[in-house]
């Protein structure tokens, strides 16, 4: 008899002891588990580029400005010589490019988007009225250099390819652009894609 008033004390005073964790203690809601916004999460979210950035070799400029304040990704190219206006557009990349680069002849050399994604416009040339000489995506790149797009990316520090900015050659007719170890050399007349190394 004994040895069951012990066991019934024991398990009343086990529920008693989960009754007050229950009732007293204030129980916690998921939307206090889940600290929002965390350091994390802010970290993770993508930074924006400025509102108004200027790219120039002189004589030449371009000016890339958010076309509604970053809104929406669109950004505008303006392209100047001097004071005068040569064309102005709607950039395909989204953000704007990651980097330009513009040579004596005022060619451009639209490098990546501001996002870090596998772009259809890795690379872009145009010509200094504004027209494509030639376009390549990530997936173009990767074949020319015939390197693995998983160590692409893991090189990568200037977004989804680039492991460093990219830099004209002495003559300027030539883009080195660091990637994946290697440099690839972009023609800024013809557009034609080396690998170097």
């Amino acid at each position: 008899m004994l040895a069951v008033s012990k066991l019934l004390l024991s398990a009343l005073t086990v529920a008693a002891i989960a009754l007050i964790i229950t009732v007293w203690l204030p129980q916690k809601t998921i939307s206090q588990v889940i600290n929002s916004p965390t350091p994390a999460a802010a970290a993770d979210r993508m930074a924006q580029p400025p509102l108004h950035q200027i790219f120039s070799n002189s004589p030449y400029r371009l000016i890339v400005t958010a076309t509604d304040s970053w809104q929406t990704p669109a950004a505008t190219g303006q392209f100047y010589k001097g004071d005068t206006l040569l064309w102005q557009r709607t950039l395909p990349h989204q953000y704007g490019p990651r980097f330009v680069l513009i040579s004596q002849q005022g060619h451009l050399l639209l490098l990546d988007e501001f996002i870090n994604v596998a772009s259809p416009y890795a690379l872009t040339l145009l010509d200094a009225d504004g027209q494509t000489l030639a376009q390549y995506s990530f997936d173009d790149i990767q074949k020319t250099l015939a390197i693995p797009a998983a160590t692409l990316t893991q090189k990568a520090t200037n977004g989804w390819w680039i492991s460093a900015a990219p830099t004209l050659s002495e003559s300027e007719g030539l883009a080195l652009v660091p990637t994946g170890g290697t440099i690839l050399q972009v023609d800024l007349a013809t557009g034609e894609l080396r690998r170097d190394r």
